[in-house]
């Protein structure tokens, strides 16, 4: 669904299907896991979901002006390693924050380079770089996680930690429903990428550049700096999901980052983004996110096992994407009756 669509001739159908699939496994879950529905268990869903979220956001972007961003596992790992050593030695959390995205925004400027530039397809270039990025993201950390003492420098993140809302419904864990800060922090950052893309020329200039990067040229829109743009934002998100990663935690694993940038395919094509550019919606990447973590979580909860996990994630971006091609041909077929 395109930005800025008006009421007339509205339908159905003009919104993500991931909000259809969102409500379809919230439903099942409930009925077929009893722990699902429970106040804590969707406390931890939410939280859980939100790195996603913002990783899908990012991915969004990129595959809406026909890119893919392979890297933001990669950079997530890095970023976050680089934040925490800055904690572990004493740096103010603000000045941490602003190196780790500067970062996740160099990375996203040298993929963006790559791929305009020097014509390196999308899929190598960021490919590349994603072992790039989880390499120093090794090195810097010699493959142990990282930890840090809490102190004025790091009180900021101590904060964040904790809860906007709580309530108890019982005396068990399981019973107390709550709403983190690292979920507002998520909805702040979504809303402000939502916002730009919404009010500003990037989004029409990135659906442009996905349906035809020579017609957008042609119009005016200088193509290789908005493309370099939108993976510098990328790799900024990645490193802002790499700071979630950081408060909820505590510490920072060298592979926190380890098949994320799958996970955000997965849920940015169940939320409509076709892979070939120029169709997409980030409000579907968001419900496309929440509908993966119900998956996880419910398979979690059943006792199921990572690798039949990975399967089931597998098929749902198969699905996504046959119902992605199902939907543009519905779509194809009304034009020509119109």
């Amino acid at each position: 669904m395109r930005a800025g669509s008006g009421l007339a001739g509205w339908r159905l159908s003009h919104l993500p299907h991931s909000i259809f699939a969102f409500f379809l496994v919230f439903l099942l879950a409930s009925l077929w896991v009893p722990r699902f529905f429970s106040p804590g268990n969707l406390s931890t869903l939410l939280l859980q979901a939100s790195i996603l979220i913002i990783l899908s956001i990012g991915m969004s972007l990129v595959l809406i002006a026909g890119g893919i961003d392979l890297s933001m596992g990669g950079v997530l790992s890095m970023c976050g390693v680089i934040m925490a050593l800055c904690l572990r030695d004493g740096v103010h959390v603000f000045a941490a924050i602003l190196i780790g995205l500067a970062s996740g925004g160099l990375f996203g400027l040298l993929n963006g380079l790559c791929v305009t530039r020097m014509k390196v397809p999308a899929f190598i270039a960021t490919f590349g770089s994603m072992g790039i990025a989880q390499s120093i993201a090794n090195t810097l950390s010699g493959k142990r996680t990282i930890y840090w003492e809490s102190g004025s420098h790091s009180s900021v993140l101590d904060f964040l930690g904790g809860n906007i809302i709580r309530v108890e419904f019982g005396p068990e864990a399981s019973m107390t429903f709550y709403i983190p800060f690292l979920v507002l922090l998520t909805v702040v950052v979504v809303g402000c990428i939502i916002f730009l893309f919404k009010k500003t020329v990037l989004g029409s200039y990135a659906f442009a550049i996905g349906e035809n990067e020579e017609t957008a040229r042609l119009c005016g829109i200088a193509t290789r700096r908005w493309t370099i743009l939108l993976y510098m934002i990328s790799g900024m998100l990645a490193s802002l999901a790499a700071l979630l990663v950081l408060i909820r935690t505590n510490s920072m694993q060298p592979t926190s980052g380890d098949g994320l940038e799958f996970q955000a395919v997965v849920a940015a094509v169940l939320g409509g983004n076709a892979l070939e550019g120029g169709k997409g919606s980030l409000y579907g990447a968001i419900f496309g996110a929440l509908t993966l973590y119900v998956v996880r979580n419910s398979l979690t909860l059943k006792g199921i096992d990572t690798s039949t996990t990975m399967i089931v994630i597998g098929a749902v971006l198969v699905g996504g994407m046959v119902l992605n091609e199902l939907a543009a041909r519905h779509e194809r077929g009304l034009s020509r009756k119109g």
